[in-house]
This record gives structure tokens, sequence and C-alpha cells, in this order.
């Protein structure tokens, strides 16, 4: 069996199209979802609408930090600095741009996933098994990769949130974090998405890293005056901050 999992797509509806397109020709129908789909990016409500793609069977989905924006920020928030006004504007366009139904489902997400498949217990999360907003990539310590994950139980724990992949095992749990679909941050502007393979009680952890076209997604954020573009465009064709 294999099942792939997704991460921080972040509204760019071009690269989950390209990321779907690509794991189906591999053969792939289960997925994970680790959350951050629809804040950030020009394709809120088409990202999320793709994912509820009847040829896959999703078998966990959680919320991911900015999904929790629509919980934290209302309509009537007066930002007083420049990183909350930052916020406010991609909350304003991804509310605008999204349907209740569509909000509801979000805020109904759980925050982690706990599930066995084969024997292999999975922890699913978006940052690290304590915290959201932390991650668990190649640039954490180890000692403090241990902190995070101390009180887990399961083999694996599935994670995001930093947008840079890692796979590594540390205490006996494997730790895979699979990247960003949709707005990559480690210097390579590729999707990046994780496969796992199932076999005899085993798990194989798989970083897929794919092209997709980005003057289609930069093109979309234009034509719907998506906020604070140069930034988003400068994020998108170079793959980091």
């Amino acid at each position: 069996m294999k099942a792939a999992v997704l991460s921080d797509i972040h509204g760019n509806g071009v690269a989950l199209q390209y990321a779907i397109k690509d794991l189906k020709s591999l053969g792939i129908s289960k997925v994970f979802i680790l959350g951050d789909i629809v804040m950030k990016g020009p394709m809120p409500s088409q990202s999320l609408e793709m994912l509820r793609d009847e040829e896959l069977e999703v078998i966990a989905w959680i919320k991911g930090n900015t999904d929790l924006w629509l919980e934290e920020i209302s309509d009537d928030w007066v930002p007083t600095t420049g990183r909350e006004e930052e916020l406010y504007s991609y909350y304003r366009y991804a509310k605008d741009n999204l349907k209740e139904e569509q909000i509801a489902f979000i805020k109904e997400l759980p925050l982690e996933y706990s599930i066995a498949i084969d024997g292999i217990r999975i922890l699913c999360v978006h940052g690290t098994p304590k915290s959201i907003v932390e991650a668990i990539d190649s640039s954490v310590p180890e000692e403090e990769i241990k902190k995070a994950i101390e009180d887990v139980k399961e083999h694996v724990v599935l994670s995001g949130h930093s947008h840079t992949s890692f796979i590594g095992e540390v205490d006996d749990k494997k730790i895979f974090n699979v990247g960003s679909v949709g707005n990559a941050l480690d210097g390579d502007n590729r999707i990046s998405y994780g496969i796992m393979e199932f076999a005899e009680g085993k798990v194989n952890l798989i970083n897929r890293r794919i092209d997709y076209p980005i003057d289609e997604i930069i093109n979309i954020a234009i034509d719907n005056k998506f906020p604070l573009l140069d930034d988003y465009k400068s994020i998108i064709l170079n793959g980091s901050m």
C-alpha cells in the first residue's frame, strides 16, 4: 500500500493540481493532509475543493496554524503593527473567497490525528507534537527534537509547517516533514510532498519533488489582485523568504 502526505498548500491550486496528478500517476489514491490549505495564496476555495476529489481517499486531515486564523482573527479586528496588517490582509482575502460551509469545515478539523496502518502507528501533526507553530527539520538540534517527541507513543510522526522536507529517526521514532506543496522555503521552488510505502510491517518514507508552471499561479495572483503581490511572487519564484 502507498499513501501520499500533503502539507502547506497555502492556496496554490496550480501546484496542488500537479501534485494530485502526479500521485495518481504513481497509483496512489490514499492521502494524509497536514494543514495550511487555503491561507496566504490566491486560490483558497479551489484548493479546498481539489482535495475533495472523489478519487482520493483521505485517511487524515488536520489543521495548520494558518487555518487557525479563521478562528483567531475577526472581520472587525484592527491591526496595530505591520505584521498584523499582513495577517489581516491574508485573512480578509481568504474569507472573501471561501464559502461559509468551507470555513465551517476548516474550523471543525482536528489539530492532530493518530492512526495505525499495517501495525504501524502514525501521528499526524502540523508542526510538532507540542506546538503547531514550531517544526522538526534538519535545522532543529536533536535534543530539541527529543523534547518535542518525548510523549509520542506512535512509531512515525508526520509533519510540515517549516516548508522544508526532512526524514530522520530520533529515539526510535521516524520523523517525516513532507515540506510544502505550494510554497517551498528550502531554496527549491518545486512541489514537495511525501510518499509512504507500507509492506510487511515496515514503512518506507520518500520525499517527492516535481516541477509545476509557476507562472500560472503568479498570473492568477495578479488577476485576482492577491495582497502583498511582490512578496508572494518572490517567495514562489525563489523558494525562500
